[in-house]
């Protein structure tokens, strides 16, 4: 199978998702008046995968067969998927969503720069940007979404 052609695939699932939460949101009623309701940020979200879908799905038809899709990551991908479950059941079990956040994030980037060689610096950025997308993840749902995770 083509890279372009499994590109595609991944790009339909997607919107096929996004299309299906698009819709169950739309349901959701919005209770006080002025406010946005609890389906708006789902609802968002999936429009604007829906839209890097349609731009990914373009780029890919006008960049032409780029060659064969091979599973020399497949490991990789699947270990991800593996530990993004281990985290989910966690948060649900354990809580401190924020902590664990932090650790799933520097342990995933560690994870994928270790081929690079393990360095303090490696360390270090990973930590750095583990813990900025944290704080912005804490941000946002503290003091714009108003959710207590």
């Amino acid at each position: 199978m083509s890279i372009r052609t499994m590109n595609l695939i991944v790009y339909a699932a997607l919107s096929g998702l996004s299309i299906m939460v698009i819709r169950a949101v739309s349901e959701i009623p919005v209770t006080m008046p002025g406010d946005v309701g609890s389906g708006f940020l789902p609802g968002f979200l999936a429009w604007l995968i829906l839209g890097f879908c349609a731009l990914g799905a373009l780029r890919a038809v006008l960049a032409g067969d780029t060659g064969k899709f091979t599973s020399e990551f497949l490991g990789r991908v699947l270990i991800t998927i593996g530990v993004i479950a281990g985290f989910l059941i966690s948060w649900e079990t354990l809580g401190y969503f924020f902590v664990q956040c932090f650790l799933f994030l520097f342990g995933l980037f560690t994870y994928y720069r270790w081929p690079r060689g393990p360095s303090a610096r490696l360390f270090a950025l990973n930590a750095a940007v583990a813990a900025g997308i944290t704080a912005l993840c804490y941000v946002t749902f503290t003091f714009f979404v108003f959710v207590d995770l």
